[in-house]
């Protein structure tokens, strides 16, 4: 089936919603990406950077219906994401050079909270894919990897506030 858009599909309005979502993987990409560069030295490097790579190409992916439905690139939207991101690395944790142990909980649960939104994007296009001209089997998929990833973020989680909020960093 090649991509397009039934006319029982408010174009518009679906347009800023998959332009928000690329606009937030955008902001997730850059956040899993440094979390897997930050936190080589926890049990989960593999899996951050599996992640990573998984995050990185479902963003191209988003990206890439967006060119292929003809919406319009909004880049503010991505721009605000991408500053956004950026900001919420300015945490007052109370360090000022190196990393607070609050951080992977912190981060963890951004990411978990991001990856749940996507789960629902994945949700959605599944539903309207017969109106998209796409495969819903594919969005089934998208939404158990999505699944998969979340898991992994609770046990990332798990890890981090087992540790971080003691002195001795190894409790």
């Amino acid at each position: 089936m090649a991509p397009k858009i039934s006319g029982t599909v408010d174009k518009k309005l679906f347009g800023l919603y998959l332009s928000d979502h690329l606009a937030g993987a955008t902001a997730g990409q850059g956040r899993i990406e440094r979390m897997a560069r930050d936190f080589t030295d926890t049990p989960f490097h593999a899996e951050l950077s599996a992640l990573a790579t998984q995050i990185r190409e479902e963003r191209e992916y988003v990206r890439g219906l967006v060119g292929d439905f003809g919406l319009p690139r909004r880049t503010p939207r991505r721009a605000a994401a991408w500053v956004a991101e950026r900001a919420g690395r300015l945490k007052l944790n109370g360090r000022v050079v190196n990393r607070s142990p609050m951080t992977l909980v912190l981060e963890s649960e951004v990411m978990r909270s991001a990856v749940m939104g996507k789960l629902g994007l994945w949700q959605t296009l599944q539903d309207l894919s017969g109106d998209l001209g796409l495969d819903g089997a594919r969005f089934d998929g998208l939404a158990t990897k999505a699944r998969e990833q979340i898991a992994t973020l609770d046990r990332v989680h798990e890890y981090a506030r087992r540790r971080a909020f003691y002195t001795n960093q190894g409790a």
